[in-house]
């Protein structure tokens, strides 16, 4: 091996710093998507939507119960909820007004959830929409429905737990790829 030259040790030196440099860019560019797309969503306020219809994504938290809490604040006439079976978790809401239907999606995901709810709103001439999702799953529930629906859009998202809420922050990463790369439709 040559022995390392003054202009040889500055080249290293430049490259070490540039790869350390595009390392520390790399590492704060996916930390601020991920702030911005998992952390810190757009979401809507919760006392200022209103919509022909609320429905609740199928997931961790309290998503039922915020959708119930929309409900009884009469923020749509019906309430949407996707359950893992039509026999089990299916709210039994007794507001005035409001109209319960609780559905399994096929396939059971957000874009079956998205392609359900794309269905009933033509059936019911539905033109607006507030989904309940987690906070980390609000921007790709946001990006799901509007590709099955073509009215107005509001999220809000339902708290977790601090263990839930990593797992779903990491779980977003993967399926936001999904549904912006290979999932490109409703």
């Amino acid at each position: 091996m040559p022995p390392l030259t003054l202009s040889r040790a500055r080249t290293v030196g430049r490259r070490r710093r540039a790869l350390v440099t595009a390392g520390v860019c790399a590492v704060g560019l996916w930390a601020g998507l991920t702030a911005k797309l998992f952390v810190w969503p757009a979401l809507d306020e919760l006392d200022q939507v209103h919509a022909d219809a609320v429905l609740v994504l199928g997931g961790p938290g309290d998503r039922v119960a915020l959708g119930e809490e929309l409900a009884r604040r009469h923020a749509a006439p019906w309430l949407v909820v996707s359950v893992a079976s039509v026999e089990w978790d299916c709210p039994h809401l007794e507001v005035p007004g409001v109209r319960v239907l609780c559905f399994r999606p096929d396939p059971f995901s957000t874009q079956g959830e998205a392609r359900y709810f794309g269905a009933q709103a033509r059936q019911h001439g539905w033109r607006s929409v507030v989904v309940v999702s987690s906070v980390p799953q609000a921007t790709r529930a946001r990006l799901r429905v509007k590709r099955c629906f073509p009215g107005r859009v509001q999220v809000v998202g339902a708290r977790l737990g601090w263990p839930q809420f990593v797992y779903g922050v990491v779980y977003e990463w993967g399926a936001l790829a999904k549904a912006v790369l290979w999932q490109v439709s409703c």
